[in-house]
C-alpha cells in the first residue's frame, strides 16, 4: 500500500509498503557441448554421426520443453484476466489485497516462464551455426525454431494487450474517483494527476475535513493501491514490449540464416545434378568408345580371316 496522505494532512506519521514486484525477464544463453575426434578418420566419421544424433535428440528435447512451458503460460494469461477482472469489481479492501496477492504471485510465475522460454529459443537458434549439423537438417531444425518464435510473439502480445486493457480501465477507475474529488478538472489535469500520484492527494485534500473520515481514509488507500497497481502493470508492459522486440528480431535472424542454408543447399544441389549429368555423358562415352573398339576387332577379325581363305586358296591348295 502507498503513504497514508490523509493522516499526514492531519498530522498523522505515514508509512511506506513494499510493493510486490513482477518477476523480471532475464534470458540466459546455453549451448551445446563439443565432442572431441579421434585422428583416425573412421572415428572421425563415427563422431561427427554421434554428435549430429545428440544435437538432434537435444533439440527436440528442447522444443518440446518450450512447447509445454507455453501451453502452461496460455493458461496463466488466462488466469491473470480473471484476477483482473476480480480487482476491477472488487469492493473489500481485504478482497481486493487477496486478489492482487494471488495475482502477483501468478505473474511473478508466468514472468519467469517467458525467460525460460526465451532461452530456450536462444539455445535451439544456435544449432543453424552448428558446422556437425548437415545444411538439410540445420534447415529443418532452423525452420521449427522460427515456427516456436513466432507462435511466442503471438503470445507475447496477447499477453500484452490484456495488461494493456486492464491499465486502461484501472486508470479510467482512478479518472472517475478524481473527478469526484475536482469535478472541474480538465482531462490533462486528470491524466497528469495520475500519472504522477497527485491523484490520492487531491481526493485527500477533497475528505479531509469530511466526518466520514475513516471511510474518507478507506477511499484513499484504494486509490493508492489502484495507482500502485497502475505502475506495476506498466512495467509489466513495457517488460513484454522489449520481450516481444527481441523475439520478433530473432524471428528475423532465423529467416535470414534459413534463406542463406537453402541458397547454400540449392547450390549443392545444382552442383550434383551437374555433377551427374558429367556421369552420364561419361558413361555414354565409354560405351560408345568399348563400342568402336568391339567393332574394331570385329573388322580386324573379318580381315584375318578373309587373309586366312585368300592364302588357304592361293597358296596350300596349289
Amino acid at each position: 500500500m502507498g503513504r497514508d496522505r490523509f493522516g499526514e494532512l492531519q498530522g498523522y506519521g505515514g508509512q511506506d509498503d513494499t510493493a510486490i514486484e513482477l518477476g523480471a525477464f532475464d534470458a540466459r544463453h546455453t549451448g551445446y557441448g563439443n565432442y572431441s575426434s579421434s585422428s583416425n578418420n573412421n572415428n572421425i566419421d563415427n563422431n561427427q554421426n554421434h554428435n549430429t544424433g545428440y544435437a538432434d535428440g537435444k533439440f527436440f528435447s528442447v522444443l518440446d520443453s518450450a512447447k509445454a512451458q507455453m501451453e502452461v503460460i496460455d493458461e496463466n494469461i488466462k488466469q491473470i484476466a480473471y484476477w483482473h477482472e476480480q480487482a476491477l469489481e472488487a469492493t473489500s479492501e481485504h478482497k481486493y489485497h487477496q486478489i492482487i496477492f494471488d495475482r502477483d504471485n501468478l505473474v511473478s510465475e508466468t514472468n519467469g516462464l517467458i525467460s525460460e522460454v526465451k532461452q530456450s529459443l536462444d539455445t535451439l537458434a544456435q544449432t543453424v551455426d552448428d558446422p556437425n549439423i548437415p545444411k538439410s537438417q540445420r534447415v529443418a531444425q532452423a525452420t521449427r525454431q522460427q515456427s516456436l518464435a513466432k507462435k511466442f510473439s503471438e503470445q507475447l502480445q496477447r499477453y500484452h494487450q490484456m495488461e494493456y486493457q486492464y491499465s486502461k480501465r484501472n486508470r479510467e477507475r482512478l479518472a472517475r474517483q478524481y473527478r469526484i474529488a475536482r469535478p472541474d478538472a480538465t482531462e490533462e489535469e486528470v491524466t497528469k494527476a495520475i500519472d504522477n500520484d497527485q491523484a490520492g492527494q487531491v481526493f485527500a485534500q477533497s475528505v479531509m475535513n469530511s466526518n466520514r473520515q475513516h471511510e474518507a481514509r478507506s477511499v484513499l488507500r484504494d486509490v493508492e493501491e489502484r495507482q500502485a497497481d497502475i505502475k506495476k502493470i506498466e512495467q509489466t508492459i513495457t517488460k513484454l514490449a522489449e520481450m516481444f522486440v527481441e523475439v520478433s528480431e530473432m524471428v528475423n535472424r532465423q529467416q535470414e540464416a534459413i534463406d542463406t542454408i537453402e541458397s547454400a543447399v540449392e547450390e549443392t544441389h545444382g552442383h550434383v545434378e551437374s555433377a551427374q549429368k558429367e556421369v552420364k555423358q561419361a558413361i555414354v562415352y565409354r560405351i560408345k568408345a568399348r563400342k568402336k573398339i568391339w567393332i574394331a576387332i570385329l573388322i580386324l577379325i573379318i580381315l584375318i580371316v578373309i587373309i586366312v581363305i585368300i592364302v588357304y586358296f592361293t597358296v596350300i591348295k596349289k
